[in-house]
């Protein structure tokens, strides 16, 4: 595992884990933690799009290193629909990005119980909120978050936050993405009501920050795979998420935007001990730098279990 990797993989325990971990500490053996007890096909499910089908492989592809028997699902529909598949067991993992998940399963707790933007915050809300049979691994640091970008002059001067007071002289050009993830949303809750609102595709809304124009993009968005492309457009600075394990003091700012790491969602007492850590193994590896670059490559043609194959050769 690569430093990168070291650094992310935390001690913390996902509920399927502590509840095979009780029964052995009470002197019972239990058979969840044997990897013979596995049956497949364990079937990774797929929602519609290219990160929806990459991620499918990724997770399928690390399960597959521990022996078992796994399949990926395509074509299970949008992200409602590929929760459905799970929901009835016609699928056992349905990775997704995590403020997606906790708006699927408890809609506006986010504004609604206090609940932050944070990431730790986010997937917390998420394990509580997931029905009895499910229940999530590690999230990792990849995410398709909502970003501002804007010329250098008015990024270096605001941060997220800070531009609520100036948000009335500014046009925000956003992309159908930022919107889906909730962007516009995140900034109406800081007070940000722009002079006007404008839609289009990642390039174009790249391309049109300047001066009082803002694009509003996520960190998936096609042109951050880019390299040396001599643009001053850059990303306006968003409050940093906590640590991973990181208490949050009662004053700490949190980030305007939304956490959306990837994580997979799965059925309590499939896996043993072998697959669990074969999912933190994504947890510890994945980042958005990997994403976006991997996302490049299918959209230039590449296929996407080949694309999956080639990042799981060089960090699992």
């Amino acid at each position: 595992m690569t430093a990168v990797g070291i650094q992310w993989m935390r001690n913390r325990l996902s509920i399927v884990t502590v509840a095979a971990v009780l029964p052995l500490s009470a002197g019972c053996a239990s058979s969840v933690l044997d990897p013979a007890e596995v049956t497949g096909p364990v079937v990774v499910g797929a929602r519609d799009g290219a990160d929806g089908a990459l991620l499918a492989h990724l997770y399928a592809g690390v399960l597959r290193t521990t022996g078992i028997d796994v399949q990926v699902r395509d074509g299970l529909g949008d992200r409602a629909a590929a929760l459905r598949s799970l929901d009835t067991a016609d699928v056992t993992v349905v990775p997704d990005y995590s403020g997606l998940l906790l708006q699927h399963y408890d809609p506006g707790v986010i504004s609604g119980d206090g609940t932050s933007g944070d990431a730790e915050d986010v997937f917390d809300a998420l394990a509580r909120a997931l029905p009895d049979e499910l229940t999530i691994a590690d999230y990792a640091s990849a995410q398709n978050r909502a970003v501002l970008a804007a010329g250098t002059e008015l990024a270096s001067q605001q941060d997220v936050a800070g531009l609520a007071g100036r948000c009335t002289d500014l046009t925000f050009v956003v992309t159908p993405e930022f919107e889906a993830v909730g962007g516009l949303e995140a900034l109406t809750d800081n007070g940000c009501e722009p002079l006007s609102v404008e839609r289009a595709d990642p390039t174009e809304a790249f391309a049109a920050a300047s001066g009082e124009t803002v694009a509003g993009l996520t960190t998936l968005a096609p042109v951050f795979a880019e390299e040396g492309s001599g643009s001053d457009v850059v990303t306006v600075p968003d409050v940093p998420d906590r640590a991973p394990m990181e208490e949050a003091s009662a004053d700490a700012e949190t980030p305007v935007f939304v956490a959306q790491n990837v994580v997979p969602v799965f059925r309590k007492d499939v896996f043993g001990e072998p697959q669990l850590d074969a999912l933190r193994t994504v947890a510890g590896e994945l980042t958005t730098a990997d994403l976006a670059e991997m996302l490049a490559r299918i959209d230039d043609g590449d296929d996407i279990a080949a694309v999956a194959d080639t990042w799981l050769a060089e960090h699992v």
